[in-house]
């Protein structure tokens, strides 16, 4: 009997345990469907400046080659959790971030959530973009829009 009621505990408390985890584990994005927040078109001129602060191009343009706004990504990136490679953020729209909405950027880059909704951790939400405005996100996408897709 006492046994039992042990057992019956442990379980309780795996169960609250695992409850807990994935509640505070859950992405949870910036911002929903239906949020306007980002809906204004963004200047590209001021996007180039944050896109040259972010230093973009050292992780995102294609590996071996010298134009710093093809952005196929590619480039392998060690860390403790393996090696990661960089994806492509050009407006290709099967290989990069074209088919994004501006929501879907900012979620990203403030969040570390995918438009499916799941994590993007351990690479994202990287702490020196975590805090960008969402002024700077716009305007960030709207020079985005001005470089060229790149496929695979």
């Amino acid at each position: 009997m006492r046994a039992s009621r042990i057992s019956i505990i442990l379980l309780l408390a795996c169960a609250a345990g695992a409850a807990t985890f994935w509640g505070v584990t859950e992405p949870r994005p910036a911002f929903s469907k239906g949020d306007a927040t980002l809906d204004q078109d963004g200047d590209p001129s001021k996007g180039r400046l944050v896109f040259a602060a972010g230093d973009c191009a050292s992780c995102h343009a294609s590996v071996g080659q010298p134009d710093r706004f093809r952005l196929g990504g590619g480039l392998a990136l060690a860390s403790p959790y393996g090696t990661f490679r960089v994806p492509n953020i050009s407006m290709d729209t099967t290989d990069g971030i074209g088919s994004w909405q501006t929501r879907e950027l900012a979620n990203a880059l403030l969040r570390g959530v995918s438009p499916t909704g799941a994590h993007y951790y351990p690479s994202f939400p990287y702490s020196s973009y975590a805090k960008m405005t969402v002024e700077d996100v716009r305007d960030l996408m709207a020079f985005l829009r001005t470089l060229p897709a790149v496929g695979r």
